[in-house]
């Protein structure tokens, strides 16, 4: 497996001891099965309220002809710096399952103390075990229920050249605050109608539409030889599975966001991770009245324009186009140039684009961000105007219903 590239040396110490500790934790498991293809991870930190639930869906994963063939699939639950009855629910789950081949690990680390480090440390270990390099490391949370077909979906996939697969994350709803809930489905809305915009303006053969806007932990799959070749998941506080996302598109290898594979994660407010997805809700459910504001339609479209005068200028290297590049990012020429000198392709570029306009002040005050429910007015509008039919939320709305 390669190395990360462009990392501080406080994190390359610190992957340095997580490598070591997967080597280890792993070394301690029994060969994997000649026919395995695939191996989910599952980071569990004091999960003992949801981890069972979690578990119990892969003894219903089914394909076309009746149940998935366990045989192509194992589990890897890290129970890290837990300090409930984690890793004995884990442990009798699969003594009570010996059909099931899954295997519990267990670390008290200082080092390896955030979802990210136990994600590498899982991720590491699938690629050391997977026998082919087409082979699914595959990404979810202990407090998520694949859908019944999710590894048929996925399968799908290790005879395509798509190195990463983005699956469907849909909500368990039940319970929610009222404004956490009109917030919630309102992103989803938001969400599906900027992933219609994005592929209508830039339209991926590899990507196409219909398809969604996710890229998070909870449902991901990444070919075994694509995840060395990257140098694997970094162990981040929060964000690194966008940050794995992220190199991996920056390195010009396919993604396709599935809207097959889904999973249906919790909504509880009191997330392992002070950040994230359970933070937002926590914010929707405890601040009445709170605003909930995203990239409006001309903000989106300026975006896109960048990212397509990006494409356009890695086919020709137009002095030209990266003067309109600069003009439309606000951005400094030398910086812009900075930027280019160092990426070496058009998706490269893209992802430093996009870091660089949210961080902006300049093009955050340009173009301030609306209410969500504006927005998504704003953006069923243009559709409308310029005779795009409508993304339909429909299938997402019934598959929320459906999990109730």
């Amino acid at each position: 497996m390669k190395s990360l590239q462009n990392i501080d040396s406080s994190e390359i110490k610190q992957i340095e001891i997580i490598d070591r500790i997967s080597k280890c934790l792993g070394r301690g498991l029994p060969a994997p099965l000649s026919d395995l293809k695939m191996v989910v991870i599952i980071p569990a930190k004091n999960e003992e309220d949801q981890i069972l639930s979690t578990l119990q869906s892969f003894s219903k994963q089914v394909h076309q002809d009746g149940f998935f063939d366990k045989a192509k699939f194992e589990i890897l639950v890290l129970c890290h710096n837990c300090s409930d009855n984690t890793k004995k629910k884990c442990e009798l789950f699969f003594a009570t399952h010996p059909d099931i081949f899954g295997y519990v690990l267990w670390l008290h680390s200082r080092i390896a103390n955030t979802v990210g480090a136990a994600r590498r440390i899982l991720m590491n270990i699938a690629y050391a075990r997977l026998p082919d390099d087409r082979g699914l490391i595959i990404s979810t949370d202990a407090d998520t229920l694949p859908d019944k077909k999710w590894l048929h979906h996925l399968e799908k996939y290790i005879e395509q050249d798509t190195s990463l697969v983005c699956g469907l994350i849909l909500s368990n709803v039940l319970g929610l605050q009222d404004q956490a809930m009109t917030y919630l489905l309102a992103k989803d809305e938001y969400l599906l109608l900027k992933s219609k915009l994005e592929s209508k303006l830039l339209p991926d053969t590899n990507d196409p539409w219909p398809r969604h806007n996710y890229h998070w932990g909870p449902n991901m799959a990444i070919k075994k030889a694509v995840y060395g070749d990257i140098g694997g998941i970094r162990p981040l506080h929060f964000l690194e599975d966008v940050d794995l996302y992220n190199r991996v598109k920056s390195e010009g290898y396919l993604v396709r966001h599935c809207l097959k594979s889904k999973v249906f994660t919790s909504t509880r407010t009191d997330s392992r991770c002070q950040e994230g997805f359970g933070a937002e809700l926590r914010v929707w459910t405890d601040w009445e009245g709170v605003a909930y504001n995203v990239e409006g339609l001309e903000k989106l479209l300026r975006r896109y324009e960048i990212y397509g005068l990006i494409k356009e200028y890695y086919k020709d290297l137009s002095t030209r186009l990266l003067s309109q590049i600069a003009t439309l990012a606000h951005i400094d020429k030398h910086e812009l140039q900075h930027m280019v000198n160092t990426s070496e392709r058009g998706e490269a570029m893209t992802i430093k684009m996009e870091e660089h306009l949210n961080e902006s002040e300049e093009w955050n005050s340009l173009y301030p961000n609306k209410g969500v429910m504006d927005v998504c007015k704003e953006l069923k509008n243009y559709f409308t105007q310029n005779a795009i039919p409508h993304p339909s939320i429909s299938s997402i709305e019934q598959a929320h219903n459906d999990h109730q």
